[in-house]
Order: C-alpha cells, then sequence, then structure tokens
C-alpha cells in the first residue's frame, strides 16, 4: 500500500486554501487525516459567515468531533493547516487529542503551536492533555505565495495589515 506523504497531504491543504482564495476568504485550510482517509476539511470563512471564530482548524476540528471516534483513533489523526494555529486553534486540538499538527508557515504575531512546545513543562506529562507532535514549515513558500497574492487583491485594511505580518 502506498501512504500519501506530508507534503503531499500538505499539498491537499494549499489547493483548499486556494479555493478559500477564489471565494474571497483569507488562504487558510485545514485537513484532518487519520493515515490517509480525511476526516475532515474546512477554510476560513469569516468574510462569508461574518462571524471571527470559524477558523478553518476550529471548523475541521468541530466537524471530526461529529464522528466520535475513539481516544486511540484521535491520537493516530494529523491536523495539516497552512498556517501555523492560533492559541484557540491549537488549543481546540489538544482538547480533541489530535496526535500531531503540520503547518506551512509560521504566524509571528498570533501563532501558538511553537509558543506552546516551547512553554509545555513536566507538570503536564501526568495530564489526559498531551502535547500533538508539532512540525512547522512544511512546503511554507506555497502559503506564504497565497497569502502574497490575498495581499495583491486586498492591499489594504485590517486583515492587509495582519496579512503583511506573514509575507
Amino acid at each position: 500500500m502506498v501512504y500519501m506523504t506530508p507534503e503531499e497531504k500538505m499539498a491537499e491543504v494549499l489547493r483548499l486554501a486556494e479555493e478559500a482564495l477564489l471565494q474571497g476568504e483569507l488562504p487558510i485550510a485545514a485537513i484532518i487525516f487519520h493515515g490517509d482517509r480525511v476526516v475532515s476539511r474546512a477554510f476560513t470563512s469569516e468574510k462569508h459567515d461574518g462571524r471571527f471564530l470559524v477558523h478553518a482548524e476550529m471548523k475541521a476540528l468541530q466537524e471530526m468531533d461529529r464522528e466520535k471516534n475513539s481516544m486511540k483513533e484521535r491520537r493516530e489523526m494529523q491536523l495539516f493547516t497552512n498556517l501555523e494555529p492560533c492559541m484557540m486553534c491549537f488549543g481546540a486540538a489538544v482538547h480533541s487529542f489530535v496526535g500531531s499538527v503540520f503547518y506551512a508557515l509560521g504566524s509571528p504575531t498570533d501563532g501558538a503551536a511553537k509558543w506552546v512546545v516551547d512553554r509545555w513543562t513536566e507538570d503536564h506529562v501526568d495530564s489526559v492533555f498531551s502535547l500533538p507532535e508539532v512540525f512547522g514549515g512544511l512546503l511554507s513558500a506555497g502559503s506564504r505565495a497565497l497569502f502574497e497574492r490575498y495581499l495583491a487583491a486586498n492591499p489594504s485594511g485590517g486583515l492587509a495589515d495582519w496579512v503583511r505580518t506573514l509575507v
């Protein structure tokens, strides 16, 4: 059996993020895999929904949670996203018991994955909540290019200022 590589999985995320961009949204997407099976997929829809908490990762995690997977299955799942998860999304991944998080591009102003990993202490070792394995920088150039395209189409405004911190 041939398995998808992490790069192939992230390429799927980048295609979904491009779909978001084409719909006028920020190009942020997330896919949760169990092995090669896509458990859930989503992209950020703040503009369309007129809400702020509809991040790609949150939407994908909520969809995954509806499946009512066992703890063992959840810990085998991988969350792939093209932008480092924020505190809300990373916390939701921890509380969903996802086994690993892969992201393409770091987010210097609100990314939480690296921040949490750097501060996780031995006090947490005996907790039911374990830190997922975190892998950053996977196909980052492809993600950066999507944000550059977003800026070209949306050169001003609050989100444009934030996107500039990514590119």
